[in-house]
């Protein structure tokens, strides 16, 4: 069958790698819902080990290789659907959900778990590397980002591994990286208004060369933030990627 690049089809060939997922995840007798079977390279090894096993798959003509390569499972559910259109709650139990998410829908993917967060235990997933960098990313490196403040106020990320290019057919540009989610009960920083908290953060990164009581200026006045700042101990001169998520916070947080 031809591959879609609309939808950004890569398959893992590397049967190391394929091993390496598994053996990383822990799903032994769990619930997983899996992103994008494909034709199966990843779920005949998932559907042994786990209690059951929903495979969303978008490619109505992977759904019927799935579905008939398959067919002698009792544990497996085949849905064609987009991924992101699913509500979880609909499942009535916490999932462990893995996939090898397509580099197009990635950010949508993170911002589609963090909304699901209450019903998934955690996500196991593959993404381009430069993108999981910024997932796991600290303050002054050069991948932090308000992706890294968002996605890390709900849950912690961690790079399990990284799988090179040459694993995937067709042959991606770049590398993958293999990551681990685990979303946190509750947030380590804690803040009465998490909208103001990611609109101020937003606002700061997209001035993330300039100091960060200039940055914030189109939100606040310019004395008011200078107050704020003083009160935390917080350098105004320092640039909006050196801050970390707790600053971010405190900020929201004094601001009130």
């Amino acid at each position: 069958m031809k591959f879609s690049k609309e939808l950004g089809q890569i398959f893992l060939r590397d049967k190391r790698y394929v091993r390496k997922i598994i053996s990383s995840m822990n799903i032994e007798g769990k619930e997983v819902l899996e992103v994008g079977g494909c034709r199966g390279e990843l779920t005949q090894y998932l559907l042994k080990k786990v209690k059951k096993l929903w495979c969303v798959e978008l490619d109505s003509r992977l759904v019927e290789i799935l579905s008939k390569r398959f067919s002698s499972f009792s544990n497996l559910e085949v849905i064609n659907d987009d991924i992101l259109k699913i509500d979880l709650s609909s499942f009535k139990r916490e999932l462990v959900v893995f996939g090898n998410i397509s580099y197009h829908i990635s950010n949508k993917f993170i911002r589609y778990i963090i909304t699901q967060r209450k019903w998934i235990k955690e996500v196991y997933a593959s993404f381009q590397k430069e993108f999981a960098k910024k997932l796991t990313a600290h303050p002054g490196e050069k991948a932090y980002s308000f992706l890294t403040c968002y996605i890390q106020y709900f849950a912690i990320p961690k790079i399990l591994f990284d799988i090179p290019k040459q694993a995937y057919w067709p042959q991606p540009r770049v590398d993958s990286s293999f990551v681990k989610i685990k979303f946190l009960s509750a947030s380590l920083y804690p803040v009465e208004d998490e909208e103001k908290l990611f609109r101020v953060i937003k606002v700061a990164f997209r001035a993330r060369r300039k100091k960060i009581i200039n940055s914030l200026t189109s939100l606040y006045c310019k004395d008011r933030i200078k107050e704020v700042l003083e009160a935390l101990g917080i350098n105004e001169g320092e640039r909006p990627d050196y801050l970390s998520l707790e600053d971010y916070c405190k900020i929201v947080n004094y601001l009130g």
